[in-house]
């Protein structure tokens, strides 16, 4: 009897040992357990052509988390477009071509979908690669965790909000009127007059002393306007 009672308390304590065992593994196992965290990308509106052709307007631009940033991007200019963002920092937008990802070519009203990861804080630089476009005010910086100011185009071309259509502000010079005068000499005999050479009223180039100069009015003829008859 008394072995009977030896033996149900051994099966009993290894029981409570295996219990106890499996519990702990369960609780280990549970507090090593993470939740699963989905960080979902930063996501910026890009509109290229408006407001003004050669220029980019971006929905945010400065002190962005580090991560996955999907670019989505549409051309409402007249010109083909494309968005290229440079996947180095920089410090300035100086450059006009860079290495990194870019959309297809844009028409007007197409878009595209851009996504880059940037993991490291910084200025990046965008731009279009259509040749001649950057150099002409097409470009900016974005920043990922500092701060960047508004990209600023140097085009002066605008496409005005209402209709898409471009706008350009033409300056007309109209030139003075220029009025002549032409300067006749005196009636035929004269009254007197004197004509703007000096010589009396009645006379020519020749008979009043001052040389002719081989028109008609030197031989007494009618006055063309440098002498007297």
């Amino acid at each position: 009897m008394r072995r009977r009672y030896v033996m149900l308390g051994v099966l009993s304590g290894s029981c409570a040992g295996l219990a106890a065992f499996l519990l702990g593994a369960a609780g280990m196992a549970s507090g090593a357990a993470k939740p699963h965290v989905v960080v979902k990308p930063t996501v910026i509106t890009v509109t290229a052509g408006k407001p003004v052709e050669l220029g980019f307007k971006l929905s945010k631009w400065s002190q962005l988390p580090a991560g996955t940033f999907t670019f989505k991007v549409t051309n409402k200019g007249y010109a083909t477009h494309d968005f290229k963002l440079c996947t180095t920092p920089v410090t300035t937008s100086a450059k006009n071509t860079c290495v990194g990802k870019v959309t297809p070519m844009l028409k007007r009203n197409q878009s595209a979908t851009l996504t880059v990861k940037l993991t490291k804080k910084g200025k990046y630089e965008f731009l279009c690669s259509v040749p001649g476009h950057a150099a002409a005010g097409m470009k900016g910086l974005l920043g990922v965790g500092v701060k960047v100011a508004a990209p600023k185009p140097a085009s002066t071309t605008a496409n005005t909000s209402g209709n898409d259509n471009t706008t350009t502000t033409a300056t007309t010079t109209t030139p003075a009127a220029t009025t002549t005068t032409p300067t006749t000499g005196g009636g035929g005999g004269g009254g007197g007059v004197s004509n703007p050479d000096g010589c009396p009223a009645g006379t020519t180039i020749v008979t009043a002393g001052f040389g002719g100069d081989g028109d008609d009015d030197d031989a007494g003829g009618v006055s063309d306007g440098d002498g007297c008859i």
